[in-house]
């Protein structure tokens, strides 16, 4: 990017994009998205950095809302992230992200209080980095990523997301039941914003 930009929360620095390799670590089959519209479809996004140009793989929300969780088979530690968002205002205006919370949905991601929050800016071409509080991201076995807004359109749309971060070789010892393909009274919205079952799975 060319112009000047004093936010401390992130960078426009993104010239080592293939580091952003905790992608490659993720068993993409069992990351979770509550109130995506078609159903696993968050699991196409944390695709390889020199494929992030992609327009075919998205996930969108049925309103504006999205929660997506994304577990490591180790032990991991995150840097930064990048957000490729949608065009037409469907980007994600805002984030906040959850270490090791294995049961947030919409019923209570309002009352939890997050790791970190971060404004978003509209990205299409994956030029911001937005950094994390190191010493919040230490020893993560389960990353929730929650979108609550976007830039006014009907619908959140994400192309991609990248993870830059160290994965360790140890074993993680979260619990799998957030995996479990149960119905869960507060996983997806209606139009009247009344929650009804879903199958996570």
């Amino acid at each position: 990017m060319s112009h000047q930009c004093n936010d401390p929360n992130h960078s426009h620095d993104v010239s080592d994009g293939v580091e952003y390799n905790l992608n490659r670590f993720l068993d993409t089959a069992l990351i979770t998205c509550l109130n995506e519209k078609v159903k696993n479809s968050a699991q196409e996004i944390f695709r390889d950095w020199n494929d992030r140009f992609e327009t075919k793989y998205f996930v969108e929300s049925n309103d504006e809302e999205l929660i997506i969780n994304i577990p490591f088979n180790a032990v991991a530690q995150l840097k930064s992230l990048i957000i490729i968002g949608g065009a037409d205002n469907s980007a994600p205006s805002k984030m906040k992200a959850y270490v090791n919370k294995d049961n947030i949905d919409f019923g209570n991601v309002e009352s939890i209080t997050p790791t970190q929050e971060w404004i978003l800016h509209t990205d299409l071409e994956g030029t911001i980095s937005y950094n994390v509080k190191p010493t919040k991201f230490n020893n993560i076995n389960l990353l929730t990523l929650y979108f609550p807004a976007n830039f006014g359109a009907p619908t959140t749309k994400i192309f991609f997301i990248a993870l830059k971060g160290v994965y360790t070789n140890a074993k993680r010892e979260i619990v799998n039941t957030v995996y479990e393909s149960r119905p869960q009274m507060s996983d997806h919205k209606t139009e009247n914003n009344q929650f009804v079952a879903r199958d996570l799975m």
